[in-house]
């Protein structure tokens, strides 16, 4: 009787020990182990320093550690910036300070509540008007001083750099002058029988190619309210043509190298696209995430985002490593 009772028995073990081995072969045992994504925002830029806006997931692809890695998450971003304003207060320019006020007032009106700027003048030196600051109501005073009786516009520049390099996150400069400097490097001409002192084309002029050097490596786009130049001369002379040519030729090149965009008004109303342009420029950066491997290995790993077939675009990155923990 108990052998008869002890047959089924078997059989439901053998039964049961052959539906274990079946499973595991159509469904191997697993442990998800849970993995946080990676957040990384960015800029592209094309050869010429411009921030290119237009791109999607599918332009985008991630290396990590030289592995490519699937793009969850995509967006482009609105985010918070930095713009230094530098005002030309010298002699050459206090004609045009009706519209360098009216002008004043149509940026404060771009930015956002997120976005910080500061004011500073400049003359023979730099006078800061306004600190890094949210508050766009602040009342803005040009110095009638005699430091507004030259131009040192190279030094100006350079005070400008350090500036920029000192604030975080996405940054910029706004420049209102003439480009005028009273120390360019000058060489004498022959013209109709008289020999002349004429300022130098950008590149002979060692003093501002270096000035040059370090805007590109503020990593920083300069634009510029040009005013009183060959172009949109004013009202009093401004000095030969020739060297009127010249500072703008350096205007046009710092704003050319560095990204950013050059423009002569006639009007207040003139720069206002210049204005918006800054805005969705400085404004504007892409983010993405990406799952890194199942791994806990403790180690750094470093990725890398790129512009799928486009070798004359440049990311900047807000980060570049990680670690799993």
């Amino acid at each position: 009787m108990r052998r008869r009772n002890m047959r089924p028995l078997i059989f439901l073990l053998f039964l049961l020990s052959c539906s274990t081995w079946l499973l595991s072969q159509s469904a191997p045992f697993t442990v998800n182990v849970d993995v946080p994504l990676v957040t990384v925002d960015f800029t592209v830029k094309n050869s010429t320093g411009k921030l290119i806006t237009d791109l999607n997931r599918y332009d985008f692809e991630v290396l990590d550690n030289g592995e490519p890695r699937d793009i969850q998450n995509f967006s482009p971003t609105r985010t918070p910036y930095n713009v230094l304003l530098l005002l030309d207060c010298s002699g050459s320019t206090r004609d045009r300070l009706n519209l360098l006020v009216s002008a004043l007032a149509r940026f404060a009106d771009q930015l956002r509540t997120q976005d910080k700027a500061a004011v500073a003048v400049f003359g023979e030196k730099v006078d800061v008007v306004m600190d890094w600051s949210t508050d766009k109501t602040k009342a803005i005073n040009i110095p009638d001083s005699p430091m507004c009786n030259g131009t040192n516009f190279y030094d100006a520049l350079e005070w400008a750099e350090k500036k920029l390099h000192g604030a975080s996150g996405r940054r910029g400069m706004l420049v209102f002058t003439d480009g005028r400097e009273s120390n360019a490097a000058r060489k004498s001409i022959i013209e109709d029988g008289l020999r002349l002192r004429r300022v130098v084309p950008p590149l002979e002029d060692r003093a501002f190619m270096n000035i040059l050097k370090g805007a590109k490596e503020s990593d920083a786009p300069f634009y510029f309210v040009a005013v009183d130049t060959d172009i949109n001369p004013g009202k009093a002379y401004g000095g030969p043509i020739p060297d009127l040519q010249q500072f703008r030729a350096r205007m046009e090149m710092l704003a050319k190298e560095t990204g950013g965009d050059i423009v002569y008004p006639k009007t207040p109303a003139e720069v206002v696209p210049l204005f918006l342009q800054i805005g969705r420029e400085l404004g504007f950066s892409y983010s993405l995430t990406f799952t890194p491997p199942r791994t806990r290995d403790a180690k750094p790993h470093k990725f890398e985002v790129r512009v799928r077939g486009q070798n004359d675009y440049f990311v900047q990155q807000s980060r570049s490593t990680y670690t799993t923990n």
